[in-house]
């Protein structure tokens, strides 16, 4: 796993996750069910507002393919 126990990661941990078919999908999916909450969430990280960002995703994350490819992700068959 990419984690650390903290669960910090680098840039180059998140670039290699994202490579990752299950990432991918994952990705795809949040975009076909509101690109623009997405975005928001984006932008929210990169601007270091984490609670923005999960707030963004919030409405996406209870979608059952998304939860089923966080899962896979979680589980190590994600890369991370």
């Amino acid at each position: 796993r990419m984690f650390q126990k903290n669960g910090d990661f680098s840039k180059s941990d998140l670039a290699r996750m994202l490579q990752q078919p299950e990432a991918q999908a994952l990705l795809a999916r949040l975009q076909q069910l509101d690109q623009s909450a997405l975005q928001a969430a984006v932008d929210r990280a990169f601007r270091g507002d984490t609670a923005g960002a999960k707030e963004a995703l919030s409405p996406l994350l209870a979608d059952s393919q998304v939860q089923q490819l966080s899962q896979q992700m979680r589980n190590g068959h994600g890369g991370i």
